[in-house]
């Protein structure tokens, strides 16, 4: 047996500006994909993006105005209903209006594809030499490997690993420039520049910094559109 409910205005995407919308309107969510946030990006507020994501979004399940949460396969957007693949289960919504905020995982999309305007790309590096030292940021004028953040071990208080953070062309993302490997190097390189040292071996001998790559992250950033067509809306605009 389907289960049906019955919305006149639904909210699709699961971005900061899309919880938001759906918290200030109170208004039921539909998360379309797994949100995607960098742990070190900032808000004009100061407060961590991820932070304050999970506040609103944990509001919105308590007010039950998010019943599927993170359990959403791919939606289906039929004229008058909204199929919600849940893994092997089907939900239908009757809905009057839609306010898009994103347009991954959803079949029927009323609107043409939003384009990748860019890739925002996190190498996280655990550092094996060059653990101790006094700095938590460093920037350079390159889109590639524009700023490393530094942050503590988790078992080892006093060391620190990295992350890089670049922003790359999609044209280029695959390019062997701009690996992870290259990620590393550059970031090494930075360090030194900073006067970051490696391990101390002998009072008078420091092994080279060395890292090796925990993963990598990559986060699509797209166009900003705002579009009305018949009773939907799209708007991917970060702030709005």
């Amino acid at each position: 047996m389907v289960v049906e409910f019955k919305w006149d205005d639904v909210i699709i995407g699961s971005t900061l500006a899309a919880v938001i919308h759906a918290h200030k309107r109170g208004l039921p969510i539909l998360f379309n994909r797994s949100p995607c946030f960098f742990k070190f990006k900032k808000l004009p507020s100061q407060e961590y993006e991820c932070e304050v994501w999970q506040s609103i979004a944990s509001k919105l399940a308590l007010r039950g105005l998010n019943p599927f949460g993170d359990k959403v396969s791919f939606l289906r957007i039929n004229p008058e209903t909204i199929e919600v693949i849940c893994h092997n289960r089907k939900y239908v919504i009757y809905y009057k209006n839609i306010k898009f905020f994103d347009d991954e995982n959803i079949e029927n999309f009323p609107f043409k594809a939003i384009d990748i305007k860019n890739y925002h790309v996190s190498d996280w590096f655990r550092v094996t030499s060059g653990t101790k030292h006094d700095h938590w940021f460093l920037d350079d004028n390159s889109e590639f490997v524009k700023k490393i953040y530094f942050f503590t071990k988790i078992t080892l208080p006093k060391y620190k690993d990295c992350v890089a953070e670049s922003f790359i062309d999609p044209a280029r993302l695959n390019d062997v420039e701009y690996t992870s490997t290259m990620a590393r190097l550059k970031t090494i390189a930075m360090m030194k520049d900073a006067g970051i040292l490696g391990t101390k071996h002998t009072r008078t001998f420091r092994y080279p910094i060395k890292m090796e790559l925990i993963e990598r992250q990559v986060f699509k950033i797209k166009e900003e559109v705002l579009e009305e067509k018949d009773n939907y809306i799209l708007d991917t605009r970060e702030f709005n």
